[in-house]
């Protein structure tokens, strides 16, 4: 994966990426597809965005 927003245009592992982001929402991600970065998503990554609890599910 590679975050087009933020500085340096670095590659991240899934799980890396999904770390890297939880308060970084908005940014453009680009999943590697054997050819060129394909624009995906955090969601479809997997990443749930939690508004409350500081970012975290509910107690």
């Amino acid at each position: 994966y590679r975050c087009h927003d933020c500085l340096g245009k670095p590659l991240f592992c899934l799980k890396c990426c999904r770390d890297e982001h939880w308060r970084l929402p908005f940014h453009k991600i680009g999943n590697w597809n054997g050819g060129f970065f394909e624009e995906t998503s955090l969601t479809k990554m997997g990443m749930e965005i939690y508004l409350g609890h500081q970012g975290k599910p509910c107690p």
